[in-house]
């Protein structure tokens, strides 16, 4: 546009010169220059005495006398002798109508941009949906799948190879895992049936034999230690097909239970027991109600009441605070000879006590990790502090 201009402000230079070598015969020539330089609004005409100047263009703000403001112009600047005399000559233009053009260009330039960006964008969503339509169906379906409940992932058709590739590893998958879980599951329901069978007919034996008036002290003894590994035998047995139905997630079932409740029948369960090492119970329970599954809920706080009784020392007092969706069990002890970190471990316990199996407070951890409940063990204070931190999903005004 620049370049238009210059085009268009160099011929009329031209035709200027032209015309004034035309009349410059007139001896009244130099008065036409002065009235013309008065008259003419975009070429001015002014004597110089610099005869080094020359041709140039250059842009100018002007100020317009009728519209009250700055406009812009291009001008150029060229010496010029007339009858032997030097003067300045300047045609100028206004750039006002290209920068008005220049501005609609730009905003259809713009405008041109946006739509296309948001065609394009559209067009790319549109098309990555359906592109995409099939991983994510196989997406959801693994999402809602239950190995449990649910039979084979049936993936949708597609054009795609590597789509259909993915579902056939994902069906593959998925049914190999499944056959595995029910074959763990078969295998636990038949070692729990298998295994009680004849531990109950050796505790049966054993108690026979007890009962037996011909045996010697050494011989009841004996038989006394071996009714004994019987019992824990059993118990570990217990546990530990216990720890494989959570960790199979066999407790599916749910409902709606009251701590306060389940704490208080196991509390008074277990104060007869308490009640032979002189040991006695300071609770404060409040209504917290969780859902989940009622047996592992008992097992959970059964395990932390036990697990406080055995190791807090004859005489001693177990507290237990319910409230704010927390559960706090603490009793007096002596500090730790393990790692704490290792409390949660399976066949990790404090002793050598026979009549522990190792696994009641893992089996504690697993059942709070199964619901995403928080538990936290702390020595303060001469205690042994447990606090577990429920999902509470209602709550009842304090009783």
């Amino acid at each position: 546009m620049y370049e238009e201009v210059d085009e268009s402000l160099a011929v009329q230079s031209e035709n200027f010169f032209k015309h004034i070598k035309t009349f410059e015969y007139l001896d009244d020539l130099e008065m036409d220059i002065g009235i013309w330089d008065q008259l003419s609004n975009d070429i001015t005409i002014t004597p110089t005495s610099d005869h080094a100047i020359e041709r140039h263009y250059s842009n100018v703000s002007l100020f317009d006398s009728v519209e009250h403001e700055l406009k812009p112009y291009r001008i150029l600047s060229t010496p010029v002798e007339i009858k032997g005399k030097h003067y300045l000559f300047a045609v100028r233009m206004s750039l006002v109508d290209n920068d008005d053009l220049v501005m609609v260009l730009a905003s259809v330039q713009v405008v041109i941009v946006v739509l296309l960006a948001v065609a394009m964008l559209f067009v790319n969503k549109r098309l990555s949906e359906r592109l995409w339509r099939p991983f994510y169906h196989t997406l959801n379906q693994l999402k809602a799948y239950e190995l449990d409940k649910s039979e084979s992932i049936q993936p949708a058709n597609t054009a795609i190879v590597e789509f259909n590739d993915l579902n056939k590893t994902v069906a593959h998958l998925t049914d190999r895992n499944r056959k595995v879980f029910l074959q763990q599951k078969e295998f636990i329901e038949n070692a729990s049936h298998e295994l009680q069978t004849p531990l109950a007919i050796f505790q049966s034996k054993l108690d026979v034999l007890m009962q037996n008036t011909t045996l010697n002290e050494d011989a009841a003894a004996t038989i006394g230690e071996l009714e004994e590994a019987t019992h824990r035998m059993m118990r570990l047995n217990r546990n530990l097909l216990l720890l494989s139905k959570i960790d199979n997630d066999q407790f599916t079932e749910s409902s709606n239970v009251d701590l306060s409740v389940v704490a208080s029948r196991i509390l008074d369960n277990l104060r007869s027991f308490a009640e032979v090492g002189g040991i006695t119970f300071n609770t404060s329970l409040f209504p917290v109600v969780v859902n989940a599954n009622s047996t592992l809920i008992e097992i959970l706080l059964s395990n932390l009441f036990q697990n406080a009784v055995r190791y807090s020392g004859n005489n001693g007092v177990v507290e237990v605070l319910l409230a704010n969706d927390v559960l706090t069990v603490s009793n007096m002890g002596q500090p730790l000879k393990m790692i704490s970190e290792t409390l949660f471990n399976r066949f990790s316990k404090e002793g050598v006590s026979e009549s522990s199996t190792g696994l009641g407070l893992a089996i504690v951890k697993r059942i709070c990790d199964f619901y995403g409940y928080n538990i936290r063990y702390s020595y303060v204070n001469g205690k042994h502090v447990f606090d577990v931190a429920f999902r509470q999903v209602e709550a009842s005004p304090v009783a």
